[in-house]
């Protein structure tokens, strides 16, 4: 059986850079949902890009990192170019593939890992 081609969301992309940029900054997952008005398991998910951020939760969240929100997505677009050329796609949407996600998600932890 051939091996599925790896897949990481987007949301899952931009979640993950977020919480590497908030892990550099020794932050804690309660601090920057205190903030924004939310739940630590909220926070959560949109780290883990089960639930999609949108334009001002980004906003707020950059705010709370000390970045801007161009930052975020500037990193993203480079790490979307990392994965590809490693063969992972990122797409839109959740697919209804689980293996690829976790090969997809493997990739990029090594990725942000390698990069601090």
């Amino acid at each position: 059986m051939p091996q599925p081609r790896p897949v990481v969301t987007y949301p899952a992309l931009v979640g993950k850079i977020l919480a590497q940029q908030r892990e550099i900054r020794g932050l804690k997952q309660g601090a920057i949902a205190e903030a924004l008005g939310l739940s630590q398991s909220a926070y959560s998910r949109l780290e883990s890009g089960e639930s999609v951020l949108n334009l001002s939760q980004l906003r707020n969240i950059s705010t709370q990192l000390h970045l801007q929100p161009a930052q975020v997505l500037s990193l993203a677009d480079q790490y979307e170019a990392q994965l590809s050329l490693q063969g992972v796609d990122v797409i839109a949407e959740k697919p209804n593939n689980p293996a690829a996600v976790a090969i997809g998600l493997g990739l990029l932890a090594a990725l942000l890992l390698s990069s601090r």
